[in-house]
């Protein structure tokens, strides 16, 4: 979760606090919409169906991180 606001950081030249907190505030707020579905689901079969989704998410995250640009104009695949 950590990583999404320093890049997030990097990109706009100006107003970095809003940003980070723009994207701060959206990723509260996607959590606390999914915690009542997850627990719905958890409900209706089991804690383990419920979570299993939830441990793809950090390679799907990883996926799409890695097709962001840098600021300066290259990738973050051509920056490793």
């Amino acid at each position: 979760m950590l990583v999404v606001p320093v890049l997030v950081q990097d990109c706009p030249p100006r107003r970095v606090g809003t940003a980070s907190v723009v994207t701060l505030g959206l990723t509260v707020s996607v959590g606390g919409i999914a915690s009542p579905a997850i627990g719905a689901l958890a409900d209706a079969t089991s804690l383990r169906t419920s979570l299993a989704p939830l441990a793809v998410l950090p390679a799907l995250g990883r996926l799409l991180v890695r097709t962001l640009r840098e600021p300066g104009g290259r990738s973050a695949k051509e920056a490793e």
